[in-house]
Formats: structure tokens, C-alpha cells, sequence
């Protein structure tokens, strides 16, 4: 089954942020937990120095009004702006219990509190859990030290007395006292629950708007895909024309552009093919009318008998004619669509020049035409097929040698890229005539096939080259540029 990309980044993006929600959740659900821990301890520590200061307080008036102390009300304590409540006891160094505030239920709780009040004993406030093995309390054990005597003890009923502390542990400051606080940890929870509850709903407000915001922008993403796609459809039935046109400043408007590029050359091909058919239909109908016509006439006797000779020496002309079309037309094939057809080699590209002047120096002769050569001394080195470069230097300075007055130059120059250039002094080009003279079939007054620049165009664009037409001072001028070795 089918997907559609849109569906994909949309998938995609979903569990991305929902992967991302639930990692933050749980990071937000411990930090939230360390935070009401750490907003407890610090809420206990506080709420421990005015203990001490009350303890102190009723120690001071139990010794000067000889009155008894009248016990400490116990208050909510305060974290994250939630009502908590705390439950204390002060211990002596003799394990003696001083104060309390612990309800009856919890008493057998605090079986273990004798290590909470020997932690704080050794010199430091002590926090953690209590007790250790299953814990129930959040505590704060804060050790501080009252020189006066305590003749009362605020004890309720039911409390013990007296805690078992190690021996020695009184020799540490007989006047040393530890408050220890303690709050439930089901308090806590609870105030974690509801901060988290809350968060947790900003969390999933944010989660829909992130969902509703990326549907919308996966659809926005993806709606030049369908555009392009109906394009494409289009243009598999070869309509050409209504190119999408995208302007969205990322890779969607770069794709859409290359697609246009596509499509135009995809119609120039396509024209061109139409072009060549119409040519090539008519060039090869011209020899095969004039064998048939000929041909029909010796036949039924038109022609006298003195002229059969005549006759097919037109006919002999006529075949030869259609056959080195034929061969151009299958050789121009060959090397626009195969590439086994060519083998690269380094080669001195001031050879190739001299070498093709030979060739075409007959021709040049013929019509009395010099071809002046400027090569430099020193070799120009190009991968090149050494045969097939020969072919398209012989068509070029065959063209300009048909076309040329007196004199053919042929100049090879150094650099990147490397250039020959073939000039006469001919009449040049009539009208526009260099857009379309590597055009197949295309030929003006002198020209013969009409295939033999469009082959010299196959065999350098096949070297990773170029060749182009422009006119000259006088004459035409061609140009060769290929990369150098």
C-alpha cells in the first residue's frame, strides 16, 4: 500500500514530537520532583529555626516566671504554595525526648528515629527519608545547642520518653539538642501530581497546536508536489505546454526549475526529431525520385538508346549520393547513442591539426585554397579519440575550404580550455544562418549532406567539449574548446 510523502513527514513529524514530549515529560516529572524535595528541605530547615527559637523561648520563661510551657500548636508548612503539615520532636544527647508533636499514629514509626537523631548528633544538618527501608517521611535533623537546663518536657501521652542512643553519644555536648522534622512523602507526592498535572496539560495544549501546525505545514510542503505531478502527466502525453511555475525560495522551486529545463529540452528534442524526420524524408525521396524516374524511363523507353549511358551514370551518381547519406545518417547515430564507438587516449592535438590539413589538402588545392596553419612548438596535450577528432577537424576545414576565397586559417591555442579555430574568408553567414548550421539536414549553397557539421558537433560534445559557429571580421569562424589533459 501506497504512501503518500505528505503522510510520511506528517507520521514523521508526529513522533518526533511525541518522543520529544515524553522525554521531556519525564525530565520535567524528576526535575519537578527534585524541586518540591528541595523546596521541602529547605521549607523544614527554616521551619526548624523557629522550633529552636520557640523551644528556647519557653525555656527562658519556664526558668524566669517558673511557669510551666504550654506546648507547641502545630502549623502547615508551606511548599509550592501548597499546605503541608510537619510533625517535629527534640531529642537531647541522652536520648531523652523534649518535645513533640507527633500524632498517636505514627508512634510506631518511630522506632528508627534514634538514626536520624545520631546523624544530626555528629556535627551537621542531616536530611533524606525515614525510614530507610520503606520510607514515609521526608526529615531535616538539625543539631543546635541550648547551655540552659530544661526542667519541662512537652511529651504527648503515649510517646515514649526516652530514645536508646549509643553509648558515648551524650559525651558529644551534653547541651547539644536535635530538632528533627519530618513530612509525608504522600504530601509531597500529592503537591507533585498537581504541579505535574499541570504541566501536563500545557504539554498537551502544546502537543495539539504542534500537531494542528505541522498537518498544515506538511500539506503546504507537499502542494508542489501535486502540482509538478499533474505536470508530469501532462508532459508523458507530450503536452509540453503549461509549465508549472514555483516560487518558493527552497528545493522545491530549485526542482520545478530543473523540471521546466527538462521539459524544454524534452520539446526542443521532440521538435528537432519532427525536423529531422521532415529532412531526412525529403533528402533521401530526392535521390530515390530521380533512380525511380530515371529507372522508369529506360524502361518504357522514353530515353533513346544513345543515352542509356547517360542515363545510368545519373542512376550510379544517385545510388552513391543515397548511400553516403544512408552511412552519414547511421554514423551520426553511432555517435550520438554509443559510447563503445569511442576510445580515449592522450594525444597532441598539434598532430590532429597537421594530420587533417593532409587530408583535406587535395580538396584545397582543387579550388586553390591555402590553409594556413599557427600551431605552437611546444605539443597540447587532450584525451581525445584521435580518429573521430580527425572526422569533425575534416569537416569543419572541408566546410570552410568550400566556402573559403583564397585562404583557410587554422590556429590551435593553449588553455582551459584548450581551442582550435578553423576561419575563412569566404562570405560568411547569410541572415542567421550560424544558429542553425549544426542543425541535420540544414546546408546553404555549397553545402552537400548536411550532416557533416552536426557529426562534427556529435564527436566534441562527446569529448566533454563544445564547438560554435560566429562570424568573423570575413568569413565564418568555428571553435572548438576542449578540456586539456
Amino acid at each position: 500500500m501506497k504512501a503518500s510523502i505528505a503522510l510520511k513527514v506528517v507520521v514523521v513529524y508526529l513522533i518526533i514530537v511525541v518522543g520529544s514530549l515524553g522525554l521531556a515529560g519525564i525530565l520535567t516529572n524528576r526535575a519537578i520532583q527534585n524541586y518540591v524535595i528541595s523546596v521541602t528541605r529547605a521549607s523544614l530547615i527554616a521551619d526548624g529555626g523557629q522550633v529552636i527559637r520557640q523551644f528556647e523561648g519557653y525555656g527562658r520563661a519556664y526558668t524566669t516566671q517558673k511557669r510551666g510551657a504550654s506546648g507547641s500548636a502545630q502549623t502547615p508548612l508551606t511548599v509550592a504554595a501548597q499546605s503541608v503539615q510537619r510533625e517535629y520532636i527534640v531529642v537531647d544527647p541522652s536520648g531523652t525526648i523534649l518535645w513533640n508533636t507527633f500524632a498517636p499514629d505514627d508512634f510506631p514509626l518511630l522506632s528508627h528515629v534514634r538514626d536520624v537523631v545520631i546523624q544530626a548528633l555528629h556535627g551537621a544538618t542531616a536530611t533524606g527519608l525515614y525510614p530507610a527501608t520503606d520510607p514515609v517521611f521526608e526529615f531535616v535533623a538539625i543539631p543546635f545547642t541550648y547551655n540552659e537546663q530544661v526542667p519541662f518536657s512537652l511529651v504527648r501521652p503515649g510517646m515514649p520518653r526516652q530514645l536508646t542512643l549509643p553509648y558515648g553519644s551524650e559525651t558529644i555536648e551534653k547541651n547539644t539538642k536535635v530538632v528533627a522534622l519530618f513530612t509525608r512523602i504522600s504530601d509531597l507526592q500529592r503537591i507533585t501530581s498537581q504541579i505535574w498535572m499541570a504541566v501536563a496539560q500545557g504539554l498537551l495544549i502544546a502537543s495539539l497546536i504542534t500537531a494542528i501546525v505541522g498537518v498544515i505545514l506538511a500539506r503546504r510542503l507537499m502542494r508542489p508536489a501535486a502540482t509538478i505531478k499533474q505536470a508530469i502527466l501532462r508532459v508523458r502525453e507530450r503536452d509540453f505546454t503549461d509549465i508549472p511555475v514555483i516560487r518558493t525560495g527552497d528545493e522545491w522551486e530549485d526542482f520545478a526549475t530543473a523540471f521546466a529545463e527538462m521539459v524544454r529540452s524534452l520539446q526542443a528534442f521532440d521538435d528537432g526529431q519532427k525536423h529531422f524526420l521532415q529532412n531526412a524524408s525529403h533528402e533521401l525521396k530526392t535521390p530515390l525520385m530521380a533512380i525511380r524516374g530515371y529507372a522508369e524511363g529506360l524502361r518504357d523507353g522514353v530515353f533513346e538508346p544513345s543515352e542509356s549511358f547517360r542515363i545510368l551514370d545519373i542512376i550510379a551518381q544517385e545510388s552513391v549520393r543515397l548511400k553516403s547519406l544512408v552511412d552519414e545518417l547511421i554514423y551520426l547515430s553511432k555517435l550520438e547513442t554509443l559510447e563503445a564507438v569511442y576510445t580515449f587516449v592522450p594525444y597532441d592535438l598539434a598532430l590532429l591539426v597537421y594530420t587533417t590539413i593532409e587530408r583535406v589538402h587535395p580538396i584545397a588545392k582543387e579550388r586553390g585554397v591555402h590553409i594556413l596553419p599557427d600551431v605552437p612548438d611546444e605539443p597540447v596535450y587532450a584525451l581525445v579519440d584521435r580518429d573521430k577528432v580527425v572526422q569533425a577537424l575534416l569537416n569543419l576545414m572541408a566546410n570552410a575550404v568550400r566556402h573559403a576565397r583564397r585562404q583557410v586559417f587554422v590556429r590551435l591555442t593553449h588553455g582551459n580550455p584548450v581551442r582550435i579555430i578553423v576561419e575563412d574568408d569566404g562570405d560568411g553567414f547569410q541572415g542567421d544562418d550560424e544558429v542553425h548550421v549544426f542543425e541535420r539536414f540544414f546546408h546553404g549553397a555549397k553545402g552537400e549532406t548536411g550532416l557533416g557539421l552536426p557529426i562534427a558537433k556529435a564527436i566534441i560534445e562527446k569529448h566533454r567539449g563544445q564547438v560554435t559557429a560566429e562570424r568573423a571580421s570575413v568569413g565564418a569562424r568555428f571553435v572548438i574548446s576542449l578540456p586539456p589533459l
